[in-house]
């Protein structure tokens, strides 16, 4: 359920980072119409609901598992993110920040496998 639940976030992520550059309108006077694109932007909404279900599958993890272990294992959710972006959004992902990313997940494994 775990892996699921990051899925879930990171696809989410990516669906909320296509939704709000569509959104951008730099001939929009005023903050009330770009709100009104926002809320209509299905990739937006999409990624909201995403998120939403990511966070109830979160709430029943700490609920199981102590939060002390599940908030930091949350951090394999930057490798995906990277490689959704790198894959779905043509975002370009540099050296130095696939390092900083490998040793989140160093960190994460470190974590999961200390005893309590």
């Amino acid at each position: 359920m775990f892996f699921f639940a990051l899925l879930l976030e990171d696809v989410g992520f990516i669906l909320l980072s296509r939704g709000m550059k569509e959104t951008a309108d730099p001939n929009s006077s005023g903050q009330g119409g770009r709100l009104n694109r926002i809320l209509k932007n299905p990739r937006v909404l999409g990624g909201v609901f995403l998120q939403a279900i990511y966070y109830v599958l979160l709430l029943s993890l700490i609920q199981k598992a102590p939060v002390s272990l599940v908030v930091p294992m949350t951090g394999f959710g930057y490798v995906l993110t990277a490689f959704l972006a790198r894959i779905f959004l043509a975002e370009p992902v540099s050296p130095g920040r696939w390092a900083g990313i490998f040793l989140i997940t160093v960190g994460v494994i470190f974590i999961s496998r200390a005893g309590q």
